[in-house]
């Protein structure tokens, strides 16, 4: 008895009436994360190992620290975990994911399935269609890459040619009548992102400057855009969720289904437009899977939670050719 009650006075003393500091919480969840993450690689949901190092003090630390994070994915309700924690944790995950080396003249393959609502400007009427997408982008952007679109579910495929920019010209074809007009390239890969969180936060606002959006939104679209049909290695990936977990306003939606039926949670940003773009990782794992708009109040005939646009990432590789 003397020992417990000895466990519970250490207990009170290192367990202050609240939640543990942040930056404390997302250290002991990279740190447990880390331990589990080849465990994650294999599909096995095997708990974390606490490892016990020390005196009767650090025991009992790490099962007060253990109960205090807020747990999520395979642990817990997704609900109760906090946008920084989901997006540290895809940090940790994104991390460990394989460094693929992309050639200037290579090309990013990315299959998804993608849902649009298409509103009738005349009449305000509006169509949702979902169809299976498959990309071949430019990884320097100089070359002609494809857009190959089928509707869901089972019907026709169609082809679209993304022109690539090469010497300042880009060479556009409809029908029989081609013309050129000159660009700049746009790369589908970038090798020189930053690689910690703090460059790449300053990245995301870099751009912001003369646009009509608050600031705060645009980066975090500038982060959306940087993950959507793109390869990032995952230094640079990793870097960019750590960001993320730092622009002010960004909360969590909660659980979601993808439109692959897979189940997440989301982390979410409102916008003045009305409408809230979510970033969406895999419930298990902590991977990133895609990424959604919904309106979020009613408006133009629309409700609140009405999908937008939504994106569910199936595969990601660099490829040598178009179309193969």
């Amino acid at each position: 008895m003397k020992e417990i009650s000895m466990l519970e006075g250490l207990g009170s003393a290192l367990d202050p009436v609240g939640p543990p500091p942040q930056d404390l919480r997302r250290r002991v969840l990279s740190e447990a994360l880390q331990s589990r993450s080849q465990r994650w690689w294999f599909g096995s949901r095997l708990g974390v190992r606490v490892a016990m190092v020390g005196g009767l003090a650090a025991v009992v630390t790490a099962v007060v620290l253990a109960l205090q994070v807020v747990p999520f994915g395979s642990q817990g309700p997704a609900a109760r975990a906090e946008a920084a924690d989901i997006l540290h944790a895809a940090a940790v995950q994104a991390s460990h994911q394989t460094d693929l080396r992309v050639r200037p003249e290579q090309f990013i393959w990315v299959e998804s399935i993608a849902t649009v609502r298409a509103t009738n400007e005349a009449t305000r009427e509006s169509a949702v269609e979902s169809v299976r997408r498959t990309v071949w982008l430019s990884a320097d952007g100089t070359k002609d890459g494809l857009i190959r679109q089928e509707s869901r579910p089972g019907g026709t495929a169609s082809d679209i040619v993304v022109p690539g920019c090469k010497d300042g010209v880009m060479t556009q074809s409809k029908g029989s009548d081609t013309g050129t007009s000159s660009c700049k390239p746009s790369p589908a890969y970038v090798a020189d992102l930053p690689t910690d969180a703090d460059t790449m936060l300053n990245y995301l606002y870099h751009n912001v400057d003369g646009t009509k959006n608050p600031r705060d939104q645009e980066a975090f679209s500038t982060a959306a855009n940087l993950i959507r049909e793109a390869y990032l290695r995952p230094a640079s990936l990793s870097a960019l969720f750590t960001a993320v977990a730092k622009i002010p306003g960004v909360t969590v939606v909660g659980d979601v289904t993808d439109e692959a039926g897979r189940k997440g949670v989301a982390i979410s940003l409102n916008e003045v437009q009305d409408t809230r773009t979510d970033l969406i990782f895999d419930r298990n794992s902590h991977a990133y899977i895609g990424t959604r708009t919904v309106m979020a109040t009613g408006a133009d005939g629309l409700h609140a939670g009405d999908l937008l646009y939504s994106a569910a990432v199936l595969s990601i590789k660099v490829v040598d050719r178009v179309g193969g």
